[in-house]
């Protein structure tokens, strides 16, 4: 073939011959051209071809694509270019010198710029960088059919330019033309918002032209578009960049990426995003060893974060790196073969061929990328250890879904990406890829986060729900995705096959267990959230080796709390779990079990809540709310008994734990179910409890007075009476509230009933003797409380003792006996999340201040309590005698402060989250500015 042939694909498609241009009959002609031109010299699949040409191949498409080539096959030779177009199975190929097109000059000259400017070579960085982009003539492949396979290279063409716009601007800065780009710099963060390295070079060029003030202005609009449109922060290197112009330090230009300077690799069709923390574990791994696995569930990414590690440390790898990928393959046997092929070595002596490897690369300095090895696991450890025992210069960097479990070896598992940042900016970048016009706004963005949580931040997950843009909204997605095997199935071609959609990647997965694993993944998706090995043994009948092999197989995540190893299955494989577990039939049979679990460990929960435990048992019970809320959910399909037995024996979690809205959400539900056992009684009791403490009393009586009206559970109507008590008490009614609460205690105490409740019984005594003026008889109630509850341990009902005993001494005027006890109870309820108590406790610790001289503090300890009681209730549920100290404090502190700087105060209160309200009102030495700045 003439050198003098030319193609030109990097603006409008053209061919040149050695008389001129050669005229292209339409779209489907140039995209053909264009197809093959890529791949100057090799073979493209018929298949490849008519995935270009069409979305959806007509069955004619085999027939049209060889009369497009038989017709360009005639235009070429009317113009002199002869036997271009020549068909080698199993498609055809373009017989060109590679340099005759556009794009593998591009690719190469960008290559050198990018080699010659890491190097430190600037002067030659911009000449070929230059010489690279004079290649292009508008956009690539504008004028070919639009389908997926040209909007997919034009992304990644178009992404290819502007990598070498950037390192040409890099080179220029580096040679000090900080003047001469900002026009560009200004009109390319403009129209390409996202590009975080194309705003740090127009800070660095700002910066440099002595404009410090506009270039940290650059990283506000910076920070501003990424957050309001992405929803992310910047990242580290920008950040750093503002750090080191705020400090007036030298800075240098950002550093290359030399992904595209490697041989051996694919080029990357898509962008690449996240993973900078991954990708840094990478480097320092392969510092302290020759052997990598990159571990995690389908989907991902490992395969891609392999192929970015791989580019980056290819520059420092003399002999390259070489990617050997399995999926396809089946034969054990075939692995080593895999390997000399991506090697290109040839042997026909006989020898074992991992043998005849090992000789070829003893003195080579060389990256091999093993992907894909879970299927052939035992081939690819006994094969990467000969290779790494024989050949001490190699490095070796595998994707599986299992460790290889090789001396040796050190792994990296590849979480879920984060989803307020990596998992949002994912979604959005392939989105626009799929509807050009696509942004996240601040209409859509919380749609858009809640989509990536569900997808639990598997980009391929993310990936697939792009593709459904093109009919459905990102709501409409959001509300389908309880069947979400069903919406993620837009296959992709040019991809292997089980990543073509979700039910295919979990199937590849599944198909990797064995039969007693796969039984126990089915089961193990009746488990909503983490659960722990205990919860596996009497649920599912399985044991410590399965859940490994599991964890090994990346089926399980695990992660140590509070000393306690939990596992998980993402959302994704949990529903494929449940998929499986009905078809055999056993979903009832495992629910139910499930049920009765966790009626155990609630049961558990009641009897060590009054006791030394109690912490341990908050952290418990809240680490398994999610499986109490399936497991309610399933009573309120199938058995309202059950339900109200467990929703009534949670009450220590519902209201000693801040869960009020919750607790009053399952036991409404159940009490509208037409059912009238025993179990009712206690689920009675309890809802009116937590009502009472919402301040929603009037609700609170009717339920409180249905159990009252049962006479056969004398425990149900006496703690009924307790609460009923109670809500009198916070109607104001001191009276019927000191009657009723007496009455209760003296029926817990005659059967012999012992527990917070019935030392909280005495709590609300003292507080309605408090509260009557009769403080003797509040100390001396509140303290009986405070000698209970200390004796057994228990601290819940204690810390409410000390704020009776702290109301008390602040009447008496002990305030530093008053602060002492309102602190203790509040640092109690912090440990518990009990929102109710730190509420009531801020209050008091507000008045105190005021009364102590720092009406500062007061007002913004007012603001902050202000801020926590509408996730409570009725603040001071509605009662004249709670909300008394809290007017007292108010008109105290308004007095002192004037009602400008009281305001002042209050406001900056209510932007306090609950841990920094709990740390002022603890933090009794700090100053009064010190408050108000808060």
């Amino acid at each position: 073939m003439s050198d003098d042939i030319r193609v030109r694909v990097l603006g409008p498609v053209e061919i040149a011959g050695p008389h001129g241009p050669v005229a292209l009959r339409g779209r489907g002609h140039r995209t053909l051209l264009a197809r093959l031109a890529l791949r100057p010299g090799q073979p493209v699949a018929s298949s490849a071809l008519i995935d270009a040409l069409w979305d959806h191949a007509p069955p004619t498409a085999p027939k049209t694509l060889r009369s497009h080539v038989a017709h360009m096959r005639r235009d070429l030779r009317a113009a002199d270019v002869l036997n271009m177009i020549v068909t080698r199975d199993p498609g055809y190929l373009l017989r060109i010198p590679p340099f005759s097109v556009d794009v593998v000059r591009f690719e190469s000259l960008a290559r050198r710029g990018r080699q010659a400017l890491s190097g430190g070579d600037h002067r030659a960085a911009a000449d070929q960088l230059q010489a690279a982009l004079a290649l292009w003539r508008g956009d690539a492949l504008g004028d070919c059919r639009q389908g997926q396979w040209v909007r997919q290279e034009a992304a990644r063409l178009g992404d290819a330019r502007l990598d070498a716009q950037e390192d040409l601007i890099g080179a220029e800065l580096a040679l000090g033309r900080h003047g001469e780009v900002l026009g560009e710099l200004s009109g390319l963060v403009v129209t390409h918002p996202f590009r975080e390295r194309l705003w740090e070079l127009l800070m660095l060029a700002l910066y440099r032209s002595g404009r410090q003030a506009e270039a940290l202005a650059a990283f506000r609009r910076a920070r501003s578009t990424l957050v309001e449109q992405l929803g992310v922060e910047p990242g580290t290197r920008l950040r750093q960049l503002e750090t080191a112009i705020l400090a007036e330090e030298p800075v240098q230009e950002p550093p290359v990426s030399l992904q595209a300077v490697v041989s051996g690799l694919p080029a990357e069709l898509t962008s690449f995003v996240g993973r900078e923390e991954e990708l840094a574990k990478l480097g320092g791994m392969f510092a302290g060893g020759r052997l990598v696995t990159l571990v995690g569930t389908g989907g991902v990414g490992k395969s891609r974060l392999a192929l970015r590690c791989a580019g980056q440390l290819g520059a420092s790898v003399h002999g390259g790196v070489r990617l050997v990928e399995l999926a396809g393959l089946r034969d054990r046997a075939l692995v080593p073969h895999a390997v000399a092929e991506a090697l290109g070595v040839r042997d026909q002596s006989g020898r074992p061929l991992a043998d005849v490897l090992v000789d070829v690369l003893r003195d080579q300095d060389v990256l091999v990328v093993l992907d894909n090895c879970e299927h052939l696991l035992d081939a690819c450890a006994d094969f990467v250890s000969a290779l790494l025992r024989g050949c001490p210069r190699l490095l070796m960097l595998v994707t599986s879904r299992q460790p290889l479990g090789v001396e040796g070896e050190q792994v990296l598992i590849v979480p879920p990406m984060p989803v307020e940042h990596a998992a949002m900016r994912l979604f959005a970048e392939r989105a626009r890829a799929v509807v050009a016009d696509f942004a996240v706004t601040a209409d859509n963005v919380r749609v858009v986060e809640s989509l990536c949580r569900l997808l639990d931040g598997i980009p391929l997950a993310i990936e697939l729900a792009t593709l459904v843009l093109r009919t459905l909204s990102p709501e409409q997605i959001l509300s389908r995705l309880d069947d979400r095997f069903a919406l993620l199935s837009g296959a992709r071609r040019g991809v292997m096959a089980r990543h073509q959609t979700m039910r295919a990647a979990v199937e590849w997965s599944f198909e990797l267990c064995t039969p007693a694993e796969r039984q126990l993944w089915s089961q193990l998706s009746v488990f909503a959230g983490s659960f722990d090995l205990e919860a596996v043994e009497q649920v599912c009948d399985g044991d410590f080796a399965q859940v490994a092999r599991l964890v090994d197989k990346s089926v399980l995540s695990s992660r140590t709390v509070r000393g306690v190893v939990r596992y998980r299955l993402l959302e994704t494989l949990r529903q494929f779990g449940a998929e499986r577990l009905l078809a055999d039939g056993c979903t009832e049979s495992l629910r139910r079990k499930h049920l009765v679990w966790c009626q155990r460990l609630a049961s558990w929960g009641e009897r060590e809540w009054f006791g030394p435990n109690q912490a341990l048992v908050f952290s418990r019970i809240h680490a398994d709310r999610a499986n109490f809320r399936a497991a309610l959910e399933f009573c309120l399909e199938s058995d309202p008994a059950a339900g109200l037995r467990l929703a009534g024996t949670l009450w220590f979690y519902w209201i000693g734990c801040g869960v009020f809205a919750e607790g009053r959400r399952w036991l409404d539900a159940l009490l509208r179910l037409p059912f009238r056992g025993v179990e009712r009684h206690k689920a009675l009791w309890v809802n009116g409890y937590v009502a009472t403490l919402q301040g929603d009393t009037e609700a609170a009586v009717g339920l409180l007075d249905e159990c009252r009206a049962q006479s056969d559970d004398f425990v149900a109507l006496a703690y009924a009476t307790y609460v009923r008590g109670a809500a009198a008490v916070f109607d104001d009614d001191l009276t019927t509230g000191s009657d009723l609460l007496a009455e209760a205690n003296h029926a817990l105490t005659r059967l012999g009933e012992l527990d917070s409740n019935v030392v909280m019984t005495k709590v609300a005594l003292a507080i309605t003797a408090a509260f009557a003026g009769d403080l003797p008889s509040a100390v001396a109630l509140a303290q009986e409380a405070h000698a209970v509850a200390e004796h057994h341990g228990e601290q819940w009902a204690l810390a409410y003792a000390h704020y009776v005993l702290a109301f008390a001494a602040c009447l008496q005027g002990a305030l530093a006996q008053a602060i002492a006890h309102a602190k203790k109870c509040l640092a109690v309820k912090q440990t518990f999340n009990d929102l109710l108590g730190i509420a009531v406790s801020v209050e008091l610790l507000a008045l105190l201040a005021t009364m102590s001289g720092d009406p500062d503090r007061a007002a913004t300890l007012l603001g902050a309590a202000a801020n926590i009681w509408p996730r409570v209730g009725v603040p001071l549920f509605g009662s004249r005698n709670f909300a008394a100290p809290h007017e007292q404090c108010e008109q105290l502190a308004r007095q002192a402060l004037g009602d400008r700087r009281f305001e002042l105060a209050f406001v900056a209160g209510t932007r306090l989250s609950i841990d920094q309200a709990v740390a002022t009102a603890l933090n009794s030495g700090e100053s009064r500015s010190g408050a108000h700045r808060m």
